[in-house]
């Protein structure tokens, strides 16, 4: 709490420091008085300085007497204001308060000064839109459109997972020597768009893309049993793209290993255990889901 003695400070003086402020100030009277202000702020409103002074705060901008008069509650009542923003005259500007007390601690007078912040905020706001477009770059894979490695090392680090499944398209390789890179890309896509239409209608998973051909799906809220019958279901959505792509039946399939996260076992532990059940699927002629359980690999039928 600053406590001022006008009478010590006369007004001229304040009115010296005010004039040679490079910013808007305006010194206000507890009851909405201006008392002093330089052009920086009666250009906010088009007028002159000397024009303003001893004007009552309501009959420049009603607007601005209704805020201050909220500001006056807090400050009557001993308590500082911080910084914020608002808009004059289509510009942002940052808005400071200093109250000033005379000796009984009652409000004498209010100093405001406000800081032109616009082409800052316009910098802050293209920076925010820069930083949240690389954050979708980087949590998105672009052939896909499913979440990438990146969301996916992120997501790991919670360690909120109950059950971990581990998604291989078969003989991936063969389908690029035999069709040609540019129809296992379409393959990828296609696969990514049925991921995230059937994800999106049953309220499955995120699924991710960790690598070229594999994929991971983090179950939060389900069982082992409910997270192999979903990725039960992406083994014959996969299926359906034979058909889309008018190739061999089984020609597009995918193997798959789920395991859950048990008592001591942590996420990467049963990304393993997954793993190996994956490769047990392919083991056992691919296009299958395998489950891990008791130190045991299933079949899910």
């Amino acid at each position: 709490m600053l406590v001022a003695d006008f009478q010590q400070y006369p007004l001229e003086k304040w009115q010296d420091l005010i004039q040679i402020l490079p910013i808007a100030a305006v010194l206000l009277a507890p009851d909405a008085k201006i008392l002093l202000a330089n052009q920086a702020y009666a250009d906010f409103f088009t007028k002159d300085a000397d024009a303003i002074v001893g004007m009552h705060l309501k009959d420049l901008d009603i607007d601005c007497y209704h805020s201050f008069c909220n500001d006056l509650r807090i400050l009557n009542a001993g308590q500082k204001i911080l910084p914020f923003e608002h808009k004059f005259a289509g510009r942002e500007h940052r808005l400071n308060f200093q109250a000033y007390y005379n000796t009984d601690q009652q409000l004498h007078a209010v100093l405001l000064c406000a800081v032109d912040v616009s082409d800052l905020t316009a910098r802050q706001h293209l920076l925010a839109q820069y930083n949240q477009h690389l954050q979708q770059k980087l949590d998105f894979d672009e052939l896909t459109g499913l979440a990438s490695r990146h969301a996916f090392q992120r997501k790991l680090n919670q360690q909120n997972a109950l059950v971990v499944a581990l998604l291989d398209l078969d003989d991936f390789k063969m389908l690029n020597d035999d069709y040609g890179h540019v129809f296992a890309d379409r393959v990828l896509v296609e696969f990514g768009k049925h991921l995230k239409h059937l994800s999106a209608q049953y309220h499955w998973p995120t699924i991710y893309r960790v690598g070229g051909e594999e994929f991971v799906m983090l179950f939060e809220q389900h069982t082992l049993s409910g997270a192999c019958a979903i990725v039960n279901q992406v083994r014959q959505a996969v299926l359906a793209l034979n058909g889309a792509f008018a190739v061999p039946e089984a020609t597009i399939s995918v193997s798959c290993g789920v395991a859950a996260v048990r008592h001591s076992l942590t996420v990467v532990q049963a990304l393993d255990h997954a793993d190996r059940a994956m490769y047990q699927a392919k083991a056992q002629g691919k296009n299958a889901v395998y489950y891990y359980q008791r130190q045991q690999f299933y079949p899910y039928v």
